[in-house]
């Protein structure tokens, strides 16, 4: 699993949702094709889609009207400080 998101945090809360038996079909085949467990697969994906969604977001906050900031570092800063 990427170590995008730390893993080493114990695990606190939980979701749950209800998907078909063709959903859960496709999600359990692609989790076998990476070689991860359908729990890690779907968690890997939902954080890297959050973790875009909030980048995206960071980005678009900052001001169009102000000059360009040289240092391409500034979503990411933005990100970091959203998610702490």
């Amino acid at each position: 699993m990427p170590e995008s998101v730390r893993q080493d945090l114990p695990a606190t809360e939980q979701i749950a949702f209800r998907i078909s038996a063709d959903q859960f079909l496709v999600i359990r085949k692609a989790a076998e094709l990476v070689g991860w467990t359908v729990d890690d697969f779907v968690l890997s994906t939902v954080l890297d889609r959050a973790e875009r969604d909030l980048y995206e977001h960071a980005a678009a906050q900052q001001t169009p009207a102000a000059p360009a900031d040289p240092d391409p570092s500034g979503p990411f800063v933005a990100l970091l400080t959203a998610l702490t």
